[in-house]
């Protein structure tokens, strides 16, 4: 490339006006320095340079133990190893960020670059460098590596499970980062989420779940918070999550996300639920349960629907099998009763137990009396085969009363009633048999 004129013209003017030179390193630099490598304790340093560290240049002299004198001593160390490298190779540059001590004991922040002047054969005759004052640059980053540092301090110290994301121009979700609580929590290292869609992070059908969310988010431009619950590395888990949105001109940019883990919680509430609804035995619906499942059937059942069998069950001999084989051998026979009636059902219908040994089967839709009559007559039959359990072999017999809505009953409470009359009866008549309540003329 040719030079250009006004190159030639600057380096013109520098040569032959001082001027020109004293306003380059004045205007240019924040201080330069000449240094003299036959004897290496001669340095001129110019003026600007004391200035910069709050000295009175007059006050100085030109020696490199004025500068070596406020040089952070680490520094020092290292600008003599470097300089000791340069001055052996032209090619290893010198050009370092050193710490000083201003006049008023604060730190400025210099950067040192120099350049050995050598003879023909290459020794090193002089050095001539250059300072540049930095102390502001070196203060904006300490002051954010503070910021980051107090960040990254809330970010993983917090028990709460955080996690970043931008949200790219076409739309998508791509996962940033996410903090010591969420990698403990979810099993997600943060390798293993990061620049990852929700969709290949999860898998297709639950990351389309989260990502909808996400989307919520983006369109309401504003803080959303919802329940969610996601099958993880770390098992099943339920979280109460807010995401809150970053603008960047105009548009969100980056979700910021934190889930509080309602695993525990909600845990304690599905067991209280079962405590509360379910026989903890049997596993089956308890007495409040079925009465509330029966009340509804009764009054959700539209006229001329198919009508409601009530079939009340109560356990012949099971008295003798707990008194002579005791409690545990009495729940293994209440646990295999309620396994068998399980069979009897379809989805709509629902078995119970009531108490003790005795059994509640609700049948939703009886289009047929015969059918429930069948239906009870494989029951009682079942109830003939010996039960095997870890305990030993068992058998009870059973008395079943059936009752219908409307056909016999007029309501929840009747229906009731009437099936347990109709058990009842058969109790007296000798137990083990099936009875069905009629409405007496």
């Amino acid at each position: 490339m040719r030079e250009h004129y006004l190159h030639r013209e600057l380096y013109a003017l520098v040569k032959s006006d001082t001027s020109i030179f004293e306003f380059i390193q004045s205007g240019a630099l924040d201080g330069m320095w000449y240094w003299d490598m036959e004897q290496m304790e001669n340095e001129w340093m110019s003026p600007k340079f004391w200035e910069i560290l709050g000295y009175d240049p007059a006050e100085k002299q030109h020696l490199a133990a004025e500068w070596q004198d406020i040089i952070n001593p680490e520094d020092l160390a290292l600008a003599k190893e470097n300089i000791t490298k340069h001055l052996a190779d032209p090619q290893y540059p010198y050009d370092q960020v050193v710490r000083y001590t201003h006049k008023n004991g604060s730190t400025v922040w210099i950067r040192c670059r120099g350049l050995a002047i050598r003879d023909k054969n290459g020794k090193p005759l002089r050095m001539l460098g250059a300072h540049t004052d930095i102390t502001a640059l070196k203060q904006t980053e300490q002051e954010l590596m503070r910021v980051a540092d107090e960040y990254e301090k809330v970010f993983n110290g917090t028990q709460d499970a955080m996690f970043l994301m931008r949200v790219t121009e076409d739309g998508t979700f791509r996962f940033i980062r996410n903090n010591s609580a969420h990698q403990i929590k979810t099993g997600i290292t943060q390798e293993a989420i990061r620049d990852k869609s929700p969709q290949e992070l999860l898998g297709k059908e639950m990351g389309d779940v989260v990502a909808s969310n996400y989307q919520k988010c983006v369109n309401a431009e504003h803080s959303i918070t919802y329940e969610e619950t996601l099958v993880l590395p770390e098992g099943k888990r339920f979280w109460l999550t807010t995401l809150t949105p970053i603008m960047k001109e105009g548009r969100v940019a980056y979700i910021v996300g934190s889930a509080r883990d309602l695993t525990k919680r909600k845990t304690l509430e599905l067991q209280l639920e079962q405590y509360a609804n379910y026989d903890t035995l049997t596993g089956l619906p308890n007495r409040r349960v079925f009465y509330e499942r029966l009340e509804q059937l009764v009054t959700e059942r539209a006229e001329g629907a198919p009508s409601i069998a009530l079939l009340y069950i109560d356990l012949d001999g099971f008295k003798e099998i707990n008194d002579t084989y005791g409690h545990e051998a009495g729940d293994a026979v209440l646990t295999t009763v309620g396994n068998r009636l399980v069979k009897f059902i379809g989805p709509l219908d629902f078995v119970a137990r009531l108490g003790g040994d005795e059994f509640a089967l609700v049948l939703s839709e009886v289009k047929e009396r015969t059918d429930v009559d069948r239906l009870a007559a494989s029951i009682h039959a079942s109830f003939q085969e010996v039960m095997t359990t870890k305990g030993g072999t068992y058998q009870v017999g059973a008395s079943i009363g059936i009752a219908l809505y409307p056909e016999s009953s007029s309501d929840s409470e009747s229906l009731v009633r009437n099936a347990d009359s109709a058990m009842y009866e058969v109790k007296r008549n000798g137990k083990g048999g099936v009875r069905m309540y009629r409405i007496t003329p």
